[in-house]
């Protein structure tokens, strides 16, 4: 091997080092970035997710309504019926926007 193929070759390996995605996750759709951060790791923190907490907020407040309706007490001088009457009552946006 002469000279010039030698610097070829040494330069070829350079590129290939510089431009190594091995240590890089591939493009992915954010979707599945989880899945990926899982599988190749990385520097940046995992989002944690609220969806746990949420949904156990959620049970929690429709178990103390269903426990106002079955023993009929009130709340904030609100009985279960005001709450669902408020509820279901129809809002117009425009209304409420021309308040705020």
């Amino acid at each position: 091997m002469n000279e010039s193929e030698k610097r070829r070759k040494l330069l070829l390996e350079q590129t290939r080092e510089l431009y190594n995605d091995k240590y890089t996750p591939p493009a992915i759709h954010p979707r599945y970035g989880a899945a990926y951060q899982r599988i190749y790791g990385g520097e940046d923190e995992m989002i944690v997710s609220t969806l746990g907490i949420r949904i156990f907020f959620c049970l929690l407040l429709f178990s103390l309504f269903v426990a106002m309706d079955y023993k009929g007490e009130e709340v904030l001088n609100m009985g279960s019926d005001e709450i669902v009457e408020t509820i279901s009552e129809d809002l117009d946006v425009k209304e409420v926007w021309k308040n705020l």
